[in-house]
């Protein structure tokens, strides 16, 4: 081999590496001879599973996807569960001025708990988040998720406000969103996570579950607090 065929190689080997470099955003380091190491296991894993997701049969899929969408099932009758049960706690007239505001609840908490879970999984698969920082980054998004909670609470409460003129149906609904949202940050990093702990899909497996958990949540402590501050006030 001559000099400057191996002076060729040595470039092309830096340019490779160089390339490397910045597909990855710099998650990879150089070592002196040149050598790009990665520190990639997390992301390969969920690479693979995302691979077997999209190229099993029609029944893998199925296997893989549908007790997670039953999961969402459940919590869905448990939650219509709740709110039939409320019915025999309050008059029609509140429980219609309640029901306005359900749609609100339910997607402020689907959007934040989509967010958080999306948030996560990117995380997790380019190697951002591991077991040395997991808590720090799911602290981070339960105090993230209560001043959401905090600010569309205030909002939607005031407007409430404004347009029934009852204290305690924005009081209901303030305490509602804050719990919300705090929930559905939390578990919207937390499912995934331990999901990912016990060999599942992470992306399959996110929205459903943390879906049932905020779903249940809120119709608890939106009809719950109904129940209790509600009646005779309306």
């Amino acid at each position: 081999m001559t000099a400057e065929t191996s002076a060729e190689q040595s470039q092309s080997q830096m340019e490779h590496d160089a390339t490397a470099l910045r597909a990855d955003g710099g998650a990879e380091t150089v070592t002196g001879g040149g050598t790009v190491v990665r520190s990639r296991d997390v992301a390969d894993a969920e690479t693979t599973r995302s691979d077997i997701v999209l190229t099993s049969s029609l029944p893998k899929k199925l296997w893989l996807r549908l007790p997670w969408l039953l999961v969402a099932l459940a919590g869905g009758l448990l939650a219509g569960g709740v709110i039939g049960g409320a019915e025999g706690s309050l008059e029609a007239a509140e429980i219609a001025l309640l029901a306005i505001f359900v749609p609100v609840i339910m997607d402020m908490g689907g959007n934040v708990g989509t967010q958080a879970s999306t948030i996560f999984v990117r995380g997790l698969a380019l190697g951002h988040i591991d077991d040395k920082n997991v808590l720090t980054h799911l602290a981070r998004e339960s105090v993230l998720g209560l001043v959401i909670g905090l600010i569309i609470g205030t909002i939607a409460a005031g407007i409430a406000m404004v347009w029934h003129g009852e204290p305690m149906l924005s009081l209901v609904l303030f305490t509602a969103l804050v719990t919300v949202c705090l929930v559905a940050s939390t578990f919207g990093y937390l499912i995934p996570w331990l999901a990912h702990k016990l060999g599942f899909d992470p992306a399959a497996v996110s929205d459903p579950v943390v879906t049932t958990f905020k779903d249940i949540t809120a119709v608890v402590i939106y009809f719950g607090l109904a129940i209790w501050l509600l009646p005779g006030a309306i």
